[in-house]
């Protein structure tokens, strides 16, 4: 059974310092995970996984940074914090593939994470549907330890802040890797009392599997514009609503559609684009030969051929 240390003394004796019988020093784990949303119960799964290994208060090298296939779409809120789009996961392999290198990793470490009970929960989900058994040893809360000891929110940016550690870098790479990397000089300074902080080089996931090309290059140049067309969109386009898009098409004399159809012309991918319609689109490429995938930038000339411009 999981024993997480959550009281200010359980915590104080737990990173208690190394007495003379001690010959080892003791292994920590910093952890976390990305996920398709809160609930592994609900049939939620994880997108990404970071550890950080640290021998007493020091960065040892070794790191994991992973991307897996969750097999599922991950909900709005949850693709809003770790930012990987569908089209990208279902192209990469399933967390099986990496159960082994993970389980191995975590065998005999106090385990470290900012909430840290919700990675536990989803690794502890991951490896039952492997059919692994995994038995988690003691872990360390950093924000219940926040809890116990700081006024205010115990948000990991907020506490990060608090104990002088840049988290801007959140803003540009948000992820897994990023958020264990915060919490390990968090832990560091806030837990064991460091002076100093050792950070941990940015590592990107190293099983990454590239997807196809989002936009397929129209065998010629296009020139002409809108109308005789027929439009779908997938993702966000820069300045346009959905429904702006919808009226400009019309308006300039084109179809819209509103799914991925055989006789659709074009499908515009903009930002965060849904796994569906492209790779409906694919589909129907390879049957009636067309769709083109677009980006925003071939539609805006599209629009400008029309005699449209990009806003209003």
């Amino acid at each position: 059974m999981n024993r997480t240390i959550d009281t200010v003394p359980a915590l104080r004796s737990a990173v208690a310092k190394p007495t003379r019988t001690q010959t080892a020093p003791r292994r920590f784990v910093v952890i976390d995970c990305e996920t398709t949303g809160l609930s592994p119960a609900g049939g939620d799964r994880m997108v990404s996984f970071a550890a950080i290994e640290l021998a007493e208060a020091t960065p040892t090298g070794r790191c994991l940074s992973l991307i897996v296939n969750p097999g599922r779409k991950s909900n709005l809120q949850a693709l809003k914090v770790h930012g990987l789009p569908d089209h990208l996961l279902r192209h990469q392999d399933p967390f099986h593939s990496v159960a082994q290198d993970i389980h191995g990793f975590l065998e005999g470490a106090v385990l470290v994470g900012h909430n840290v009970g919700f990675d536990i929960e989803f690794l502890r989900h991951e490896f039952q549907l492997c059919g692994m058994s995994w038995a988690p040893g003691p872990s360390l809360c950093t924000m219940q330890h926040a809890r116990a000891q700081v006024a205010g929110r115990a948000s990991l940016d907020a506490v990060a802040t608090l104990f002088g550690i840049d988290v801007g870098l959140r803003a540009r790479f948000h992820g897994a890797f990023v958020d264990a990397e915060i919490t390990s000089r968090l832990f560091q300074k806030m837990i064991l009392g460091s002076a100093e902080m050792l950070a941990v080089p940015h590592l990107a996931p190293t099983n990454r599997i590239d997807p196809p090309p989002l936009v397929r290059q129209p065998a010629a140049p296009i020139t002409h514009g809108i109308a005789g067309y027929a439009f779908a969109v997938t993702g966000d386009l820069t300045g346009l609503s959905r429904e702006g898009v919808m009226a400009r098409i019309r308006a300039l004399g084109g179809f819209w559609h509103h799914s991925v159809r055989k006789d659709t012309d074009y499908l515009v991918v903009g930002h965060a684009p849904g796994a569906t319609k492209l790779d409906t689109a694919a589909a129907r490429r390879a049957k009636y030969g067309k769709p083109d995938t677009i980006d925003e930038a071939q539609f805006f000339a599209m629009m400008t051929a029309s005699g449209a411009g990009q806003h209003g």
